[in-house]
């Protein structure tokens, strides 16, 4: 019931008027810690914004590729944030009503971390999170995951939440400890073609990120 409840108020949220396709200034992102607010937007493509903790953050709009953006240092910042590269990859990803910035690791294109587009206060944004993270792991799946939430987390049961994904879609496990977990659930229905599966946006993201954060166990 908790899972139903936080997901509702996380997509009520992400459905309050947000119809942008770009980065706009005004707009309010959470990384699980802190919030970020867009200051400005310099020449419609240096985006320039800060934290609650005075934090700043710089991404520059790559031409010709929408929603493509690249990590620039900051007049405050000694060292690339997130474990991310100056120039990294961030990608602005829309998936229906939900919005999000994920930091790509330079070395291997992975998600290292998520901000989560969001009209909410700074409190309410700490609430969800909380809410987030008394969720059992099994339960988070379908959420947009960040950081701050999978590092409390143990290796184990990251693994799990990372093929738990992959389950919900059927996908046919190799390893006989995924095939006898899984095999447990009468939801989960194994196809005889991997390759058929579609994992939407979100699922990739969140797949990529919970790797990220096993890596570092």
């Amino acid at each position: 019931m908790r899972a139903i409840l936080l997901t509702i108020i996380l997509w009520a949220c992400a459905l309050c008027g947000m119809q942008a396709q770009t980065i706009r200034k005004g707009d309010k992102f959470f990384d699980g810690m802190s919030l970020y607010t867009v200051q400005e937007v310099r020449m419609g493509k240096i985006v320039y914004m800060t934290s609650n903790e005075d934090n700043e953050l710089t991404l520059e709009k790559v031409d010709g590729k929408e929603g493509e953006y690249t990590l620039q240092p900051s007049r405050q910042a000694d060292e690339p944030p997130f474990g991310s590269q100056w120039g990294g990859r961030v990608q602005y990803i829309h998936h229906g009503e939900r919005k999000l910035l994920a930091f790509r690791k330079p070395s291997n294109g992975e998600v290292v971390w998520t901000m989560d587009l969001t009209r909410n206060s700074y409190d309410n944004c700490v609430l969800m999170q909380q809410m987030m993270q008394q969720e059992e792991p099994e339960n988070a799946g379908t959420l947009v995951l960040n950081r701050p939430y999978l590092d409390g987390i143990s290796k184990a049961d990251l693994r799990l939440m990372r093929n738990r994904i992959l389950a919900n879609h059927g996908y046919r496990f190799t390893s006989k400890d995924l095939q006898e977990y899984f095999g447990k659930y009468r939801w989960y229905k194994p196809v005889d073609d991997n390759s058929t599966i579609k994992l939407n946006i979100i699922e990739q993201v969140n797949i990529e990120l919970i790797k990220s954060a096993e890596a570092e166990k």
